[in-house]
């Protein structure tokens, strides 16, 4: 009995309190940055026990790392076996993470990155998730016949992400309502586009 009660030593019984704290920590540093982040303001924000933070984290610069790797997240299982389609909802997803405190949050990372190492350590990109996504995307494309031989698929995605990052967050505050609702469209459009550029053809449909 002794040893399952210390095996769960540290777990919280709420089963939301993941969640929420996750919640509290991305809204914070989203709005203001690594100096809004305490362990007290997530508690507070989450609503649960500091020493219930303490049992699982070290300190906040261990929590933030945690919330930004279980918030920022594309979903990159999208080799449907249509190119068209994969590139349209990986594009959504970036705007959709974009238009969010998660997107905010991302967005101070890459900044704080640069001068913070010693909080997010160094980023790998060749092993990312979503660059190795990338590559079996492009690959697969290109066995298909989709794209021709040499399609660089950094490249490919920059111009994806770029193009979504750029959309997101250069949009006036006061046009974003109407941004939103014609994301479909510009998807559409973006993907099309990328995709005639790399193939040498004339995008599909009216632009």
């Amino acid at each position: 009995m002794a040893e399952s009660t210390a095996s769960v030593r540290g777990r919280p019984r709420d089963p939301d309190f993941e969640d929420r704290v996750f919640d509290a920590v991305i809204a914070l540093y989203a709005r203001g940055g690594l100096e809004a982040v305490s362990l007290g303001a997530v508690a507070r924000a989450a609503r649960v026990g500091k020493a219930s933070l303490y049992l699982r984290w070290p300190g906040k610069e261990a929590l933030l790392v945690d919330a930004l790797k279980a918030r920022i997240v594309l979903d990159t299982h999208v080799d449907t076996g249509d190119l068209r389609a994969d590139l349209r909802r990986l594009a959504e997803q970036m705007l959709l993470l974009l238009w969010s405190d998660a997107g905010l949050a991302y967005m101070r990372r890459i900044v704080d990155s640069s001068v913070r190492p010693e909080v997010f350590g160094t980023s790998h990109r060749e092993s990312s998730p979503t660059v190795l996504a990338a590559r079996r995307l492009v690959r697969s494309a290109v066995a298909r016949g989709e794209l021709p031989e040499g399609t660089s698929p950094t490249i490919l995605m920059d111009m994806l992400f770029g193009a979504a990052m750029m959309h997101a967050t250069v949009t006036p505050v006061g046009m974003r309502d109407a941004t939103r609702a014609n994301a479909a469209d510009y998807l559409d459009a973006l993907v099309e586009t990328i995709l005639a550029g790399v193939t040498g053809t004339r995008p599909a449909g009216p632009m």
